[in-house]
């Protein structure tokens, strides 16, 4: 049995198949970025999950992960996860390889992913060039949910929102400052903690407040990310992730302003990555 994982730095998708039947097992995890998190808290929670019941029948794991874009980062994942597929062949690659796997039609293309995290590439069909290094979410991470997240805690804590935002948004989180001060400054997964809140700016898009800080989010991204790429606007453009989902609107009429072309915005890259070994296999 064969086992492909696309994990970011929130949640980790993984999708169990044979060499014939396409879809056998399918299961989520927190993500398992080799960044942010060890090889105790990793098999801890591969323990409690549904995979723990067939672990000794897979016998090839593929995973793409968020954070393993480099040979030091893969060689720590690929040790970590064979304490755990003890009888399998490991094979980690880096979230922009799934990205691109999972939106590539044929022709050249720039390659975006708008998740916990940011990043984006062009993708000729074989080799991936990136134009600058994901510098995470204390200094990089454009447009992305933690970029956003930090955005809406600014306003909540400077009195910035509405009294009807603060209210819905204490009673969905509860959030206090000594709760935001643990989280962020005395917490290994600030990135997720601050990605959290992008999905009340999400619920909340059409608020004035937040319509600005999406715009310029999304405007920093394409300046930085697509617009570094040589003849970027004759290159179609794909999104992969759950703020790239949730905020393709924005995204397409970002485009226009750049000339750009959408080709796609998909939240989960997992089926298409099974079907691309599929494929291999068949």
């Amino acid at each position: 049995m064969i086992l492909v994982a696309d994990s970011g730095s929130t949640k980790c998708s993984w999708v169990l198949y044979t060499n014939t039947e396409e879809k056998l097992q399918y299961c989520k995890t927190i993500g398992f970025n080799p960044f942010f998190i060890d090889r105790a808290q990793i098999i801890k929670h591969l323990q409690k999950s549904d995979l723990v019941t067939i672990v000794d029948k897979i016998t090839e794991v593929h995973f793409y992960g968020a954070g393993c874009s480099n040979s030091q980062m893969k060689n720590k994942l690929k040790e970590d996860l064979g304490m755990f597929f003890e009888s399998a062949t490991i094979n980690v690659k880096h979230d922009l390889d799934s990205a691109c796997i999972a939106t590539f039609k044929g022709k050249s293309n720039i390659c975006c992913i708008l998740g916990t995290g940011s990043n984006s590439c062009f993708f000729d069909g074989n080799k991936i060039l990136e134009a600058a290094p994901a510098l995470g979410y204390i200094v990089g991470d454009e447009a992305s949910g933690n970029y956003f997240g930090k955005k809406v805690l600014q306003l909540y804590f400077n009195n910035n929102l509405s009294e009807d935002l603060r209210r819905d948004l204490e009673n969905e989180y509860g959030l206090t400052l000594e709760g935001y001060y643990q989280n962020v400054y005395h917490s290994e997964q600030a990135n997720k903690y601050l990605a959290r809140f992008f999905r009340f700016l999400a619920d909340n898009k059409s608020e004035i407040v937040f319509q600005e800080i999406i715009q310029n989010g999304l405007r920093e991204f394409f300046e930085l990310h697509i617009c570094c790429f040589k003849n970027y606007k004759n290159h179609p453009i794909n999104f992969v992730g759950s703020v790239a989902y949730f905020l393709a609107d924005e995204i397409k009429e970002m485009a226009k302003e750049f000339d750009c072309t959408i080709e796609q915005i998909i939240r989960n890259p997992i089926d298409n990555l099974v079907q691309y070994h599929l494929q291999k296999i068949n």
